[in-house]
């Protein structure tokens, strides 16, 4: 099967789970109809953001919003060597202070790229995408251990022989759907198949959960140090994706985390992995939609996908953890 091709293309919103979501996350989320703005961080763009953008409104059949979040996206964010800059800020002097990119980012914007030029027949869309695949094949690979892995960014994390590595920058769907087109497949279906070792590797804690940042290099692969040894806000992402890609046997350890019963049914916003404590807050409303998503695809996709929707209390972040789950359960059978 292929993500994004036929199977999606059969009507409009075929990852959409609520009428009203889009709608409503382009007016919160989106501002001038072109950058997708985080209002839990003074209103800056991040790649991530503009990729989730552009995924929501390809799976909306939104062609206008789709275009207009990549011309911003293109000519704000994209470096000469095709990558993007993580980070857009109305409010320094240079909106783009820092020119290091994020790997998630640039991995979602060619992905919806892909999608995009096959759900709207956009062959410059496709061309566009394979640039940006072959820009992460060339400038965000690393041999550690005779294992292949994906760099968080171009810039600042290599350890010596070690390097650190953010697992939840790893969109298993995105990567399964490169490892079918016409680039190099053999190199994604090994960055996919090393990186699944890796995740399985990376167990910490009581819960032996993943880390938002790992160092690999060492023998065996450690909490980086310089982070907080949380599975948390960046984690959290890791069975989203998993259960995007119907990795059913790779979702126990997540919910029986999440179902321990201290946590009164829904997952905390951070557990730290060295004392096991949780954070003090809840966590936003996304968690809980990532739960679900998770639950239904580790129960074999039984009943209908679980949706949920945006609601006032959802900042830019929970609000795109809803979109985003509500695309995995839709698409999920695909896998």
């Amino acid at each position: 099967m292929c993500f994004g091709g036929a199977a999606l293309a059969l009507g409009p919103a075929a990852g959409a789970a609520d009428d009203q979501n889009w709608p409503i996350f382009k007016r919160r989320f989106i501002h001038n109809r072109e950058r997708v703005v985080d209002t839990g961080n003074d209103n800056v763009s991040h790649s991530e953001g503009q990729g989730w953008g552009m995924l929501f409104a390809e799976s909306n059949d939104d062609k206008a919003a789709f275009l207009s979040l990549w011309e911003w996206t293109s000519a704000s964010l994209q470096r000469g060597d095709k990558l993007f800059s993580w980070r857009w800020s109305s409010k320094t002097a240079d909106p783009v202070a820092d020119k290091n990119n994020a790997a998630d980012g640039d991995i979602l914007i060619a992905w919806a790229l892909a999608r995009a030029a096959r759900r709207w027949s956009e062959p410059k869309l496709a061309v566009q995408s394979q640039a940006i695949q072959d820009a992460i094949l060339g400038h965000l690979l690393a041999e550690v251990q005779g294992r292949l892995i994906l760099l968080p960014g171009l810039e600042g994390f290599a350890r010596k022989d070690s390097r650190v590595v953010n697992l939840s920058y790893y969109v298993w769907p995105a990567l399964a759907d490169f490892a079918r087109s016409a680039g190099e497949p053999a190199r994604w279906r090994r960055l996919e198949t090393d990186g699944l070792w890796l995740l399985d590797k990376a167990s910490f804690g009581t819960y032996h959960l993943p880390p938002d940042w790992l160092l690999f290099g060492d023998r065996e692969p450690k909490i980086a140090d310089g982070w907080p040894p949380y599975f948390g806000f960046d984690a959290v992402r890791i069975p989203l994706y998993l259960a995007w890609r119907n990795e059913a046997s790779r979702l126990g350890r997540f919910l029986a985390a999440w179902r321990t019963p201290k946590f009164g049914g829904r997952p905390p916003a951070w557990i730290n992995l060295k004392d096991g404590s949780v954070a003090p807050f809840a966590s936003p409303g996304g968690y809980d939609a990532v739960f679900a998503v998770a639950q239904f695809v580790a129960n074999g996709l039984k009943n209908g996908a679980p949706t949920a929707s945006i609601v006032d209390g959802d900042d830019y972040y929970s609000a795109s953890l809803k979109l985003l789950a509500n695309m995995a359960g839709q698409e999920a059978r695909l896998a």
